[in-house]
């Protein structure tokens, strides 16, 4: 393969495994062709397998794949040698607030613990732990670092999105005394089941109460949210795209639990 991209394109048998492959097929592939491709193969590579998949959201994810494998690559060297969860977290902390551009808000214990759990690891990690993680957090660093987003994740005054949480608690927070809280009132959350390549990993999800009184999530893609050109151009932020939306009309606040959900 090595030999293969150095000489020229990915070719068609390639680029129709990938599209054909399950996740783990697709992130095996995709980590050896990133090693050794150029950013404008990737590129190409990323176009065709769009192309022929149906599916634009792909193009991310291969895009994403060197500098992926770059610095988990450098961050797992480092904590290597003492990976004792209690001490890596940390500086597996530093190393995404820094990705992220993140200036005011850290991740707290219950980010810690739902971590562990996505990395499937307990008093320490090993380097198959730490790749499920990186695989899950790494994409949510770029989405955080784009300028839209990463207004709302330093946002203390509302808090936008309150660090990583689960199905079940942005459900939970939705909940008021006497059932659902008023249609329209919705929180922010990143999928715990979506990590790269999934198509979706990086992506936000909309928990909202809808008019009927059930609750719904709907699918924030990267698309959805640097697509409109007229709403950049016009300097509308993703806040005010959001409450522009007819299903929604203010946001709530998150409660935290224990439980790991999708």
């Amino acid at each position: 393969m090595e030999r293969e991209m150095k000489s020229k394109e990915v070719s068609d048998v390639t680029v129709f495994k990938y599209c054909l492959g399950g996740l783990t097929d697709r992130a095996v592939l995709l980590k050896e062709i990133a090693t050794s491709a150029t950013e404008q193969q990737l590129f190409r590579f990323a176009d065709q397998v769009s192309l022929y998949s149906g599916c634009s959201h792909h193009r991310r994810q291969i895009m994403i794949a060197k500098p992926l494998i770059e610095h988990g690559t450098k961050l797992w060297n480092s904590i290597a040698q003492n990976n004792h969860w209690g001490t890596a977290i940390f500086e597996i902390q530093q190393h995404f607030m820094n990705l992220a551009s993140c200036s005011t808000s850290s991740l707290v214990q219950q980010d810690f613990e739902i971590l562990r759990r996505i990395a499937g690891c307990r008093d320490y990690i090993a380097q198959e732990n730490f790749e499920k993680m990186w695989c899950w957090l790494y994409p949510i660093a770029c989405t955080l670092s784009k300028k839209r987003i990463n207004s709302m994740w330093n946002s203390t005054s509302p808090k936008w999105i309150d660090g990583f949480i689960t199905k079940e608690e942005a459900e939970l927070s939705l909940q008021g005394p006497r059932g659902l809280q008023e249609p329209g009132t919705f929180v922010l959350r990143f999928p715990t089941s979506r990590s790269w390549p999934h198509p979706d990993s990086g992506s936000l999800v909309v928990t909202y109460v809808g008019k009927d009184y059930t609750l719904h999530h709907r699918l924030l893609s990267i698309d959805y949210i640097y697509g409109n050109e007229e709403t950049q151009m016009n300097g509308i932020s993703l806040q005010d795209m959001l409450l522009a939306e007819p299903e929604l009309s203010r946001l709530g606040r998150i409660t935290r639990t224990q439980t790991l959900g999708s």
